[in-house]
C-alpha cells in the first residue's frame, strides 16, 4: 500500500505525540508514602498510599487541572526529583480520601507566565466534613517529613517512604507532634513513652496520651501527660494491640503508636522485663477486607483498595504484613509488584511475589488504577517477629475474583 506524501508529515506528527505520550507515562510511575490525615476531632487516615501526578477536577475548581509537580512548579529547589512528573502531597490527599469515601474538594488558583511565576495550584478546601473558612480561618496544610512546605501541594515531589501530614486548622498550631515508645509490653507493667515537636526535636511537656478508637483519641481527667521532658508513664491493662496518640492545646495530634501488650503468662518468668521475653507465639490469621471471594466486578467498579487485618494472639507480635496481588489474562500471568509498583509478566503462573505492606494489624493499600479485565488471585500473610508466617486459608487471606 502506497501512503500520500501528504500525509506522511501528519504521520510522523502523531508518532512524536504518541512517544512523548509513552514517555510522560514512565515518568509517572507511582511512589508510595506514608500518610497521615488529622481533621478537627478525628485521624481521618493512617497508611501507606500509592500515588501519582494526575489532571483532575473538584467541585470548586472550574475545569480539570494538572497536580503533577512538572506542570506546577519547581518548589524552589526543595524537595525536587528533576522536574519529571511525580506523586504530589495533593494527589496522595486525594487518592486517600477517594479510597476512604471523604469528601474532596479544593480551588483553582491560576497559571503564571513563566517559571518564576506560580504556575497554578489546588488550595484544599475540604476533607470530610472539614470545610475552611470562619469563624477562625481554619484551612487545610501540610508537612513532609515534618517540614512544612513553602509552595502549594501540586509542587512537591514526594519520594518513595516520605511522610506526608494533612491537617485541619494546621496554621494556627504551634506544634506538630510526635510520639515514640516501646512496640511490645508487659500487661500491667508501666512503660514510658516520648513526645516531642516534630519539627524541632524539642520534648513538649503537657501532652496527653490517649488510645486510639475508630480514629478518635480518647482522653481524660486520669490521662497521663507528659513532663517537662516530654516523658509519661502509661499502664495498660489489657492484653492486645493499642493504639495510642498524644494530643495537646494548639498542636496536631500526633502519629499513632501500636503497642503489643501481653500477658505474664505468656513466659514462665514474671517479673523479667519486656525485653527478655521469648519469641512472641505465631500470629493467629490474615483476613483480606473489601474484596469478596468469588465475585465478579466491572471495569468501573474493580477494587482500588487492597486490605486486610492480622489477628494477633495472646503473646503475638506481628513484624510485618505481606501481600500479594496476580492476574490471568488470555493465558498470560502478571504479577503486581510493590517496588514498580505495576503488573510485571511472569513466565509461571500460580507463583507468588509478595511484597511488604508495613507493620500495622490492620492495612490498606491503595493500587495506582483501577485493575483492568482479568482473573485475580489476593492473598495476605502477617509474619512475627520469629520470622513465622501465616497459612493461606480459601476465602480468607486468599481471594479469588474476576473484573470483566
Amino acid at each position: 500500500m502506497r501512503i500520500s506524501r501528504r500525509i506522511l508529515p501528519a504521520l510522523a506528527g502523531v508518532l512524536v505525540l504518541l512517544l512523548l505520550s509513552l514517555s510522560a507515562s514512565a515518568l509517572a510511575a507511582p511512589v508510595t508514602v506514608n500518610l497521615r490525615v488529622e481533621g478537627s476531632s478525628s485521624t481521618l487516615f493512617e497508611g501507606p498510599v500509592a500515588t501519582q501526578g494526575e489532571t483532575f477536577e473538584t467541585r470548586s475548581s472550574n475545569g480539570p487541572h494538572p497536580c503533577d509537580y512538572s506542570d506546577n512548579g519547581q518548589a524552589k529547589g526543595k524537595f525536587s526529583n528533576g522536574g519529571n512528573s511525580s506523586g504530589t502531597p495533593t494527589t496522595a490527599l486525594r487518592d486517600a480520601a477517594i479510597a476512604s469515601g471523604l469528601a474532596f474538594d479544593g480551588k483553582w488558583f491560576g497559571s503564571g507566565t513563566n517559571e518564576n511565576e506560580n504556575p497554578g495550584d489546588f488550595f484544599v478546601t475540604q476533607v470530610g466534613t472539614d470545610i475552611e473558612g470562619p469563624p477562625n480561618f481554619e484551612s487545610w496544610g501540610y508537612a513532609v517529613n515534618d517540614t512544612t512546605a513553602p509552595v502549594g501541594g501540586c509542587q512537591i515531589a514526594l519520594a518513595p517512604g516520605n511522610e506526608v501530614l494533612w491537617a485541619y486548622n494546621y496554621f494556627n498550631q504551634k506544634h506538630l507532634l510526635s510520639l515514640s515508645g516501646p512496640a511490645n509490653v508487659t500487661v500491667g507493667t508501666p512503660f514510658t513513652v516520648h513526645v516531642t515537636d516534630g519539627q524541632t526535636g524539642e520534648p513538649l511537656a503537657g501532652a496527653s496520651i490517649g488510645q486510639l478508637t475508630g480514629g478518635v483519641t480518647s482522653t481524660g481527667a486520669s490521662s497521663p501527660t507528659t513532663d517537662a521532658s516530654g516523658n509519661a508513664t502509661v499502664t495498660l491493662t489489657q492484653v492486645g494491640t493499642t493504639k495510642l496518640k498524644a494530643i495537646r492545646s494548639e498542636s496536631v495530634r500526633s502519629n499513632g503508636l501500636a503497642v503489643s501488650v501481653v500477658e505474664h503468662s505468656a513466659c514462665a518468668c514474671v517479673g523479667i522485663s519486656p525485653a527478655q521475653l521469648p519469641p512472641p507465639l505465631m500470629l493467629d490469621v490474615a483476613k483480606t477486607a473489601g474484596v469478596k471471594n468469588g465475585h465478579v466486578y466491572s471495569r468501573h467498579s474493580a477494587p482500588r483498595v487492597l486490605a486486610g487485618v492480622i489477628e494477633i494472639p495472646f503473646g503475638g507480635t506481628l513484624r510485618q504484613v505481606r501481600i500479594s496481588l496476580q492476574r490471568r489474562y488470555h493465558g498470560r500471568c502478571f504479577d503486581f509488584s510493590g517496588s514498580r509498583e505495576s503488573f510485571v509478566r511472569t513466565k509461571k503462573c500460580g507463583s507468588a511475589s509478595f511484597f511488604s505492606v508495613g507493620g500495622s494489624e490492620s492495612f490498606s493499600y491503595l493500587l495506582p488504577a483501577r485493575l483492568p479485565a482479568g482473573r485475580y488471585v489476593y492473598d495476605i500473610e502477617g509474619v512475627d517477629s520469629a520470622g513465622q508466617s501465616t497459612k493461606l486459608v480459601s476465602g480468607v487471606s486468599h481471594v479469588v475474583f474476576q473484573v470483566k
